[in-house]
């Protein structure tokens, strides 16, 4: 292999890296490659694969190349999509602590079932069914929220106030409540989905880049917060995309206590998007964290104790 063709695979197996200096580019294409990410890392690799397989002389020379390419879009790809699947140090709760849990039970009562397993103290819950809310209701003294549009209520074993109403800025509701370390700020959240074109026939409500602002928005209130606060809910923000990092520059990760992985369950599962979400800000911390299977959603329950860090 002469230098100039060793040096020209090496430039095509460095291609598919790229993606970690574009992916927090401002430009929609990149938050829409983000979503898509596992099905396009695996279009590629395939055509790279049967490009290798041709049997001509000229795709014979160019064997290597595309093998190295294949290999490359796997390797960056697997690491993009599980490297926020990693635990990551959420630090151990001192005090007693609050188990909180999101679910978004698509408008369904089977999901109960899932959900009488979990010993939550909080609950979010969206798109709720009638059943889920019956049965959540007489079960915790505190609740607020249903069926209507953000869709998404809480259920709570200790008092709290809503002091926060949805907005164009805020895709849920804003609590405050008197935990056992103390009150805290509770975002209970439930953030349209994005896509190219909103109100689609597919369900899309906003673009990517109004979901982006939207995830921006509400990462700057949460650090605006003068007591602990937590976010939960379905926030579809998948954990590789910019959206993410933005709500997690000013919040720890509750879910990253434990080896993490989809929590989109139906019929995107094939996009292996972790989009339900437990964060808290500085000085307090996680641990306890679970993905539990929810039949009857195309969500997983998201769990965790959080609290003052120990």
């Amino acid at each position: 292999m002469t230098v100039r063709r060793a040096l020209g695979t090496a430039v095509v197996g460095a291609l598919p890296w790229a993606w970690f200096l574009l992916r927090d580019v401002p430009l929609a294409v990149v938050d829409l490659t983000a979503i898509v990410l596992p099905l396009l890392a695996l279009a590629i690799a395939g055509l790279a694969v049967l490009a290798a397989l041709g049997g001509s002389p000229r795709a014979r020379s160019r064997r290597p190349r595309a093998l190295v390419l294949a290999v490359s879009t796997l390797l960056a790809g697997t690491v993009a999509v599980a490297g926020p699947w990693l635990p990551a140090d959420a630090g151990a709760v001192g005090g007693r602590g609050v188990v909180v849990a999101g679910a978004n039970v698509d408008g369904q009562g089977r999901p109960l079932d899932a959900i009488d397993g979990v010993d939550a103290d909080v609950w979010v819950v969206g798109e709720l069914s009638r059943r889920v809310e019956d049965a959540l209701e007489e079960r915790y003294p505190h609740h607020d929220g249903g069926g209507v549009p953000p869709h998404v209520a809480v259920y709570s074993r200790y008092s709290l106030e809503r002091i926060g109403d949805a907005g164009p800025d805020l895709p849920g509701r804003r609590y405050r409540v008197e935990g056992p370390d103390g009150p805290f700020v509770l975002y209970a959240l439930h953030v349209p989905r994005p896509w190219i074109l909103a109100e689609t026939e597919l369900s899309y409500q906003v673009t990517v880049d109004e979901h982006q602002r939207l995830a921006e928005r509400v990462a700057a209130q949460v650090a605006a917060e003068t007591l602990p606060t937590v976010v939960v809910g379905d926030l579809n923000s998948t954990d590789r995309g910019r959206d993410y990092r933005a709500l997690t520059a000013g919040t720890v990760d509750a879910l990253r206590d434990t080896v993490g992985g989809p929590t989109s369950v139906g019929k995107w599962r094939l996009l292996l998007a972790r989009i339900d979400h437990v964060l808290v800000t500085p000085g307090w911390c996680g641990d306890g964290a679970a993905r539990v299977p929810m039949p009857g959603s195309s969500h997983r329950i998201v769990t965790a104790r959080v609290g003052p860090c120990a």
